[in-house]
């Protein structure tokens, strides 16, 4: 079975997945704190299971920088112990997967609140291949640069910065839908990406 983490945005959410089916999800809507609610969330799903993962999947990013932090160290971590390997996917590509699983509405962008102003924004076709890296772009540039459907956090942003695009989805990325990724895009190093600098600054 494969755990796979998600703390990039302002949900934490654990899921225990066997091929495509989900054995055991917790998905909240914290905010912040997602070192206090990670093990605790991880516990309720190895209870509910009653075993171990064999491999484990988290969130690499883009998203928050203290988020993706948190959820990695817990993955490494977890991985030494029970000695798995650790894997990493992309919070863009895992939310245009759960969307165009459900809806055929290629080609997708992606956009995920940034915060300062900001978005992180990333497009995809059908099979989930980017037309380019995940960036971040001023709300206001990017509510004039994309017209087609949009999914993510950051897509009422967009909204209420006059784009006229569709929005499909609004919610956070949940861990249960690294079900829908192919193997390939579960697979990444299990470090962050991060496309802009850090909000929090090392002292001189």
């Amino acid at each position: 079975m494969l755990l796979a983490i998600e703390t990039g945005t302002a949900a934490c959410s654990v899921a225990m997945i066997d091929g495509t089916t989900i054995v055991a999800a917790r998905h909240e809507i914290i905010g912040r704190g997602h070192a206090e609610r990670l093990v605790p969330l991880v516990e309720a799903v190895l209870a509910e299971t009653g075993g171990r993962p064999s491999a484990i999947a988290v969130d690499v990013g883009p998203g928050s920088f203290t988020g993706l932090r948190v959820g990695i160290a817990a993955a490494r971590g977890f991985g030494l112990v029970w000695a798995v390997p650790v894997f990493g996917y992309s919070s863009m590509t895992l939310v245009a997967a759960s969307v165009l699983a459900a809806h055929d509405a290629a080609p997708l962008t992606v956009v995920m609140d940034a915060g300062r102003g900001e978005v992180f924004v990333q497009t995809f076709d059908r099979d989930l291949k980017p037309a380019a890296p995940a960036a971040a772009m001023p709300i206001a540039a990017a509510a004039g640069a994309y017209e087609g459907a949009l999914a993510g956090t950051g897509a009422p942003i967009l909204k209420e910065a006059g784009s006229a695009a569709m929005i499909l989805s609004e919610t956070p990325p949940d861990a249960r839908d690294v079900r829908l990724l192919p193997a390939g895009l579960r697979s990444l190093p299990p470090t962050p990406l991060y496309v802009r600098a850090p909000d929090a600054k090392l002292p001189a």
